[in-house]
């Protein structure tokens, strides 16, 4: 049975939508169903749906919970008519892969980031698909995280490091075009804007988040914000609403930002009875959002109606590291996780929304 539309009652400020345009997708042909992928003995770090086909999704692993190589990008492909889906290619790399993501603008490129301090690039399409095009330095120590900026931005890669630094990347040399220090300690996630371009931001060790606008200075964040007297592992845009972000982190608490006034939170979630390794808002709902953490579990919420869950699935055995919304069938969602295990479906809360 669908779920009943939510009633809204919490106020917004001005700015923030509560609806989103008319959906373009329609929901998943196969409600109701789990999709389980086994990446064999390799633990899931990150996954990422193509923007371009949303029968496919790119996953990376690493060996050892994370902690040594190797690590391999397992891409899967859905069959059409069984729903289940079925690996296409596996690559090797020399260590543990920690964050993958596809770009914008060609729907056979991904890039990876590697705990050997490495960012590479693959295409699909190359007479070696296993092996990376590309491959971009600058660091010594462990990559955390990466992402290609949104194609109406150009093609510029971010990507954050154990180092402190936020680099940028474009694909004309090894070398970044451009080295932020965001802090001392580690870096976990940078985020470019999906609104604003040469905008991001990123969250850190320290419980800081920053936001950088590269046009206005490139040697310090315009805004520095103390969240947390505990690591910040996570974060993510909303993609209705220009100013909104979230953030979580090992306090196990999500928390809502609106730039035009942080003075205080937005929303403050505590659900989560582990760190929340990663945040990721809904493409068809401006107020919904996704959770995953180390108490195993994939959280929704909708941060207009409650703090809390619309919806505990707790079908991972492990810690979950992955989250990423489908763009092609509405409110499908995927994850990945410790337990060596891909894990696809509809979350019964959003059905029929």
């Amino acid at each position: 049975m669908a779920a009943a539309a939510p009633t809204f009652s919490v106020p917004l400020p001005d700015g923030i939508p509560t609806v989103a345009p008319a959906p373009v997708v329609g929901p998943s042909p196969w409600l109701g169903v789990v999709s389980n992928f086994k990446t064999g003995e390799d633990h899931g770090q990150s996954l990422k749906f193509s923007p371009f086909d949303g029968n496919r999704l790119a996953c990376s692993t690493g060996g050892d919970y994370g902690l040594t190589g190797p690590g391999r990008v397992y891409i899967l492909d859905r069959d059409m008519n069984s729903g289940e889906w079925k690996q296409q290619l596996v690559a090797d790399y020399r260590d543990n892969l920690l964050d993958i993501c596809w770009c914008e603008s060609d729907p056979n490129v991904l890039t990876t980031a590697a705990g050997d301090g490495f960012v590479q690039v693959w295409n699909l399409s190359s007479k070696f698909p296993k092996v990376p095009v590309h491959e971009f330095k600058g660091h010594k120590v462990e990559m955390s995280s990466v992402e290609w900026s949104p194609s109406k931005f150009g093609n510029i890669l971010l990507a954050a490091c154990w180092d402190g630094q936020v680099c940028c990347y474009d694909m004309t040399g090894p070398w970044p075009l451009l080295k932020m220090v965001a802090s001392e300690v580690i870096v976990y996630q940078a985020a470019w804007s999906p609104h604003t371009q040469y905008t991001f931001a990123c969250v850190s060790q320290e419980g800081v988040l920053q936001v950088w606008d590269m046009q206005a200075n490139n040697a310090k964040a315009q805004i520095f914000l103390p969240v947390s007297d505990s690591e910040l592992l996570a974060i993510d845009w909303a993609k209705y609403a220009d100013n909104v972000l979230a953030t979580a982190g090992s306090d196990c608490i999500v928390k809502g930002w609106d730039l035009r006034n942080y003075s205080q939170p937005l929303f403050t979630i505590m659900d989560h009875g582990h760190a929340v390794r990663r945040v990721k808002f809904s493409p068809y709902h401006p107020t919904v959002f996704a959770s995953v953490s180390y108490d195993m579990s994939l959280r929704i919420f909708d941060y207009h109606i409650s703090d809390e869950n619309l919806e505990i699935i707790a079908d991972h055995t492990e810690f979950v590291y992955g989250v990423d919304w489908n763009l092609h069938y509405r409110n499908e969602i995927a994850t990945c996780a410790f337990d060596n295990t891909v894990k696809i479906r509809t979350p019964k809360c959003l059905v029929g929304t």
